[in-house]
């Protein structure tokens, strides 16, 4: 996979993020590792977005 790192980073969002967000309306409590879970997630899918729009492929090379 080319991308890994924004793959990688929604994974980890959808699946922290999404048990800290259901916890939090059905309980009302906020669970520290969902949460910490959650930020990493995020964390990693912006690099990874930021990562792919450095790597674009350089013309000069190939002249």
């Amino acid at each position: 996979m080319k991308y890994w790192s924004i793959f990688f980073g929604i994974i980890i969002t959808v699946i922290f993020g999404g048990g800290f967000f259901i916890k939090f309306l059905r309980d009302g409590n906020v669970h520290l590792i969902d949460f910490i879970g959650g930020c990493l997630g995020l964390i990693v899918l912006t690099i990874g977005i930021f990562v792919r729009g450095t790597m674009k492929p350089d013309s000069s090379i190939h002249k």
